[in-house]
């Protein structure tokens, strides 16, 4: 089978791991430091592709991997520059055990892990394809969580722990109250303006039946994520891409104009030039109006700051 872990020295990817920075690095805080963000690469391909030597790893699997911390990051698990620099530990122990960057991949474009600044440049919109080709991969609970996910921003675990008892009364008041699986147990409301949320409450309703969520009475929270994210990383699907299609959709239905990663203009004062031409509002008026549906959008998605929705609309 010839050499194992390109020859290191170390059968077990984590010793390797810590033999290559050793060899390509000379402080030994920073070696620290990778290998830690190493082991935690090592612990993730172990779980989920079953690989024990570094010569199976390829830049799929790390970008899968940067995806992953990526929703980590929009999730509030994990800050951005984390999130990068646990991409990067991967490039560099790869890069030094290989001798070339082959495997090497950009935690921002490939993962879709936004700058350090917190300002996506590039899209997560899914499209209405690539939605219902998503949805022919799940059986019938988890079809519907992904429809929750897109339909009103939520997140997995929010989506996984739907209780569509409560669906009827959320009709008739055309807002939908997210109480399960929230972060730090805080409320929100989503509005609800689209026959698609409609739709999907209805299909919650008729699935859940006497439940109490769409996990499946006999799998926990843990074995049901497991089982959804197994299928989703074998598939190339992010679930927390629906979460910010949902944002891009939102920003243009109140707004009337894209936001700047759908429209390919950047950030700031650029987009809200480019606003105020496509709304035929002045600068000022944009810019007031750009603030506002930004604040309403991170209310809906459960988030504190205003901040927080430039890693989504750029």
């Amino acid at each position: 089978m010839g050499t194992r872990n390109f020859d290191l020295g170390a059968r077990d990817m984590k010793a390797a791991g810590r033999i290559a920075l050793e060899e390509g690095m000379r402080s030994f805080a920073s070696i620290d430091t990778m290998s830690d963000r190493w082991n935690l690469f090592v612990d993730y391909v172990r779980e989920h592709h079953a690989i024990g030597r570094m010569e199976m790893v390829s830049p799929d699997v790390v970008i899968e991997y940067g995806s992953w911390l990526a929703d980590r990051v929009d999730e509030d698990e994990l800050e951005t520059a984390t999130a990068q620099n646990y991409v990067s530990a991967v490039n560099r122990v790869l890069e030094i055990a290989r001798g070339d960057r082959h495997v090497a991949v950009s935690p921002t474009r490939d993962c879709g892990i936004p700058l350090r600044n917190g300002i996506a440049l590039d899209r997560q919109f899914v499209t209405t394809t690539d939605h219902f080709n998503w949805l022919s991969c799940f059986d019938a609970s988890a079809k519907i969580m992904v429809r929750l996910q897109r339909a009103f921003g939520l997140r997995f675990e929010e989506s996984a722990k739907f209780d569509a008892r409560g669906v009827d009364d959320a009709i008739k008041a055309n807002v939908l109250p997210i109480v399960n699986g929230t972060k730090g147990g805080r409320t929100r409301e989503v509005p609800m303006c689209m026959s698609a949320q409609f739709e999907t409450l209805h299909a919650a309703q008729r699935y859940q039946r006497g439940g109490r969520s769409l996990i499946p009475e006999e799998m926990s929270y843990a074995e049901f994520r497991r089982q959804c994210y197994r299928i989703a990383n074998g598939n190339g699907i992010r679930f927390h891409r629906q979460r910010h299609t949902y944002a891009y959709l939102r920003y243009k239905r109140v707004l009337g104009a894209d936001c700047p990663v759908m429209a390919g203009v950047p950030h700031g004062q650029p987009h809200i030039e480019w606003l105020a031409l496509q709304l035929k509002i002045s600068e000022a008026e944009a810019k007031e109006r750009d603030q506002k549906v930004r604040a309403q959008i991170a209310q809906e998605l459960g988030h504190s700051r205003i901040e927080v929705t430039n890693a989504y609309l750029g």
